[in-house]
């Protein structure tokens, strides 16, 4: 039989047909929804998947239909728009990003160098008698300390 014959020729009114998966004549609509999901998704042995070719053409095609060649070109504009607002909310926003890092990069090499100035330097007697009295200074009071780690400024003094 060659190819001409199989494309053209129709079934016959007695022939058999092809059966499902519960023994009846037609698959159900979620049997031939996962032939046809196993057809799309197979991977590019032979060649690419089938969706690439088909695809473009189902573009060309649904642009050719009037309501949805507007919601094609309606959704492409808002993802066009999305895009261009993303790039300027980018190069505005990397400044403020740059120098906000570059301040806690800083701050965090302060508090390093301080605590290793700290600990190198030794420290006085914990106590001693002097002239009759206790020699050690009070622990000085504790400061509140803000949520990020550093301590609140005092009133009057400066934020450094």
């Amino acid at each position: 039989m060659s190819t001409r014959q199989t494309i053209h020729s129709l079934p016959r009114p007695g022939a058999p047909r092809s059966v499902g998966v519960r023994g009846r004549g037609r698959p159900t609509a979620v049997e031939t929804l996962h032939e046809t999901a196993s057809l799309i998704g197979a991977p590019p042995i032979y060649g690419p998947p089938i969706i690439f070719v088909l695809g473009p053409w189902l573009l060309l095609v649904l642009l050719l239909i009037p309501p949805a060649a507007f919601l094609i070109t309606l959704v492409l504009v808002v993802a066009a728009a999305a895009g261009v607002l993303v790039a300027v909310s980018a190069l505005v926003a990397s400044p403020y990003l740059l120098v906000r890092h570059m301040l806690a990069r800083h701050a965090a090499r302060r508090r390093r160098v301080a605590s290793e100035h700290r600990a190198a330097r030794p420290r006085p007697a914990a106590s001693g008698v002097s002239r009759g009295r206790l020699a050690s200074s009070p622990a000085p009071a504790a400061r509140p300390v803000h949520r990020l780690g550093e301590p609140v400024p005092r009133l009057g003094s400066p934020l450094r």
